[in-house]
């Protein structure tokens, strides 16, 4: 039973009180909130989700987000005295996450017209053909050259021949010049969309494998379309829920355009139903509805496709179009066994694919494998149960020898059939990169998967993690925005966003990009580890130790680490943080990943203190052990606080012993990073 209004009104006002009464307070947590409002953080992220279907860390930002607004709007502060007002620590993440809940950056907020109910209007709205001046009431200057039509005219007249020719010119140049800006503007804007989960409308609910995969069919088709600006699956997914409006939603995830859609299946028939809007003016641009038997439902997603870019004026290439018509599969019975084999796959991950399930993906297989059995030349389901043998020994769910060589052998059959399967291209490049560790043939493959599918943020992601491995760190840095953009909502690409950050040495935005993905999947303590990373580069020692602290609770048998840890950064500081963690590892280890007395630990804590001969000593430990700890070692080329070990001969050794020495082109340091 439904709990009354009144009371979830109350409940969500306490809550707010609370986090208001802290507004400032940049450490306020989840258990404060919980200690100040005398309830349990499972009691109030129960009850959140349930009414507000937000965890707690969204409606504490959320809450600062709409005080900064209220403060912008009463000229309470510049924007970065806000940001700090209303507890954010970074100015730049006050202004990135701003510009994800309003729309625009808090700059912005004085040249917007902002009604009551909270919806923005720019001061220069985008019609079709124009940039068009909103109906706003002006107080006429009272001084100024012009002070009314009648004055220009006059002052028009006296001027001689020439200068109005020559003023005509200029005129019609800059209109010309305002007018491709504006067209520029209109188009970049009108060319955005966001692809909603389609409802499944059958009686029977098994059939949302149906919606699902018809729904993605069309988003992919989109994605071959360069002109449009497409948002991910998994970032809309996470709105399917939510109970925002389309509008709502549009402005959450910059986008101008929503396509939402439902399928009925029945019988051996299906309807999909379709409509487009413009979710910026709220208005219907086109709908329809595509009624078909079961048997001629293959390529209806591309007809759909092409309407929605003819609707958005989009120009299609004859390549892209050619790309969409295309049917990887005849056979009807293949394709359904296929759209249940990547359902699978893809809901393997839980909510805000915050968690792995290997179920899931062990489920998908086997429909996969009855998808080639009804048409052996479908390269996609080749592709996709690649894929699922790569992800089920990336995660060590399985013995990773036997996964890998099925990915391998699975990715190159898909490229037999379809030479232009990016998907098989990008499994084969994995599989090359950390298997077999052929860098360069890896790169070739990745890089093929991105030209082939420039919206597969998977392959970004990929490619952008070898170029960790190889540098340039500045073309990580650029897949990373890709993927950033692509998939904002996926915890893997926050954290692997903050890691290239701290190889580019921009530690404070490595510190925002860890809170972006610790607010996705809190439980992730490699975000603990990244952020303590961060924070002694900074030198923020009282930040540095309470992650530290919060690491080590996670064994519950070392009650006394976490009073250790501050004891040795109030005695020696930040360094002494890192002492301590070499003495924990190599004396007292615990079962915590960086506390376990693994080798390559020892080197990595030793190099950041300038231990030359002990991190030299522990690398070659780690060269000897069984388990390499390669998804760390992998990185010592790129790694900046490997630098001081750069011309080492014992370390060049190490270098080349991993096929590492043509990516060593860091340049050495004499003396490590100088923490406060």
């Amino acid at each position: 039973m439904e709990e009354p209004n009144s009371l979830n009104q109350m409940f969500i006002k306490k809550l707010t009180d609370v986090v208001i009464a802290n507004l400032s307070d940049e450490n306020f947590s989840v258990d404060r909130l919980a200690v100040e409002s005398r309830m349990s953080r499972s009691v109030i992220h129960r009850k959140l989700k349930k009414i507000k279907n937000q965890n707690v860390s969204q409606f504490i930002r959320e809450i600062r987000l709409q005080k900064a607004m209220e403060m912008l709007r009463q000229n309470l502060g510049t924007a970065s005295e806000v940001a700090y007002k209303v507890g954010f620590r970074s100015p730049t993440y006050f202004n990135t996450c701003f510009h994800e809940y309003y729309g625009f950056p808090p700059g912005e907020v004085k040249k917007r017209v902002i009604p009551e109910n909270g919806e923005e209007y720019s001061l220069f709205a985008v019609t079709d053909n124009h940039l068009q001046q909103p109906f706003i009431e002006e107080k006429k200057p009272t001084t100024g050259l012009f002070k009314s039509g009648a004055r220009r005219i006059i002052l028009i007249s006296m001027v001689s021949a020439v200068l109005v020719v020559f003023g005509i010119s200029l005129f019609n140049h800059f209109t010309k010049r305002s007018n491709v800006l504006a067209d520029l503007v209109h188009r970049n804007k009108d060319l955005s969309i966001v692809v909603l989960p389609f409802k499944n409308l059958s009686e029977d609910p098994n059939n949302r494998y149906f919606a699902d995969g018809i729904m993605e069919d069309i988003l992919n088709d989109l994605y071959a379309i360069s002109e449009l600006r497409v948002i991910s699956r998994t970032t809309s997914e996470s709105f399917s829920e939510t109970g925002l409006t389309a509008r709502e939603i549009a402005r959450k995830v910059n986008a101008r355009n929503v396509l939402e859609g439902s399928v009925r299946r029945y019988g051996d028939k299906a309807r999909i139903s379709v409509q487009l809007i413009d979710a910026r003016r709220d208005q219907h641009l086109w709908s329809a509805n595509f009624d078909r038997d079961f048997n001629d439902i293959i390529g209806i997603q591309g007809d759909i496709a092409l309407q929605v870019a003819l609707k958005l004026n989009a120009v299609i290439t004859d390549k892209e179009k050619n790309q969409i018509i295309r049917v990887p599969t005849h056979n009807t019975e293949a394709y359904d066994y296929y759209l249940k084999g990547r359902f699978l796959l893809h809901h393997a991950d839980s909510e805000q694919r915050s968690d792995f399930e290997q179920e899931g993906v062990k489920g998908c297989i086997k429909y996969f494998e009855k998808a080639i059995a009804a048409d052996k030349n479908f390269a996609d389901a080749y592709a996709g149960m690649a894929n699922a043998w790569f992800n089920l020994s990336a995660w060590s769910i399985i013995n990773s020898y036997d996964g890998f060589i099925k990915a391998r052998d699975l990715s190159k059959k898909a490229l037999e059939i379809d030479p232009e399967c990016a998907e098989a291209h990008a499994v084969l490049g994995a599989y090359l990169v950390w298997f077999e560790r052929r860098f360069e043939e890896g790169r070739k493959e990745l890089t093929t998967a991105v030209s082939l599918d420039p919206n597969f943020s998977t392959a970004h992601q990929w490619y952008a993690q070898l170029l960790m491995i190889t540098g340039p760190i500045e073309e990580a840095r650029r897949e990373m925005d890709i993927a950033v953009e692509q998939e904002q909502y996926f915890w893997v690409v926050q954290n692997l966003n903050a890691w290239v950050y701290y190889f580019e040495s921009k530690f404070k935005k490595a510190v925002e990009a860890c809170i972006n993905a610790r607010d996705l999947k809190p439980d992730f303590y490699e975000n603990n580890w990244l952020l303590f990373l961060n924070y002694a580069k900074l030198g923020e020692g009282e930040k540095a130790a309470k992650e530290l602290q919060t690491i080590a609770a996670l064994y519950p048998a070392a009650r006394g680490y976490p009073d250790e840890i501050w004891a040795a950064y109030k005695q020696s500081g930040i360094k002494g943080l890192f002492a301590w963690l070499v003495d924990i590892n190599t004396h007292r280890p615990i079962p915590v990943e960086g506390m376990d007395g693994h080798p390559f630990f020892c080197a990595w804590w030793n190099a950041i203190l300038g231990n030359k001969e002990e991190s030299i000593y522990w690398l070659t430990k780690n060269m000897e052990s069984e388990k390499r700890m390669y998804v760390y070692l992998n990185l010592i080329a790129t790694n900046p606080d490997f630098d001081i070990l750069r011309d080492d001969p014992h370390f060049i050794v190490i270098i080349d012993k991993l096929g590492l020495t043509r990516y060593n082109t860091r340049k050495p340091k004499r003396v490590p990073y100088n923490m406060i």
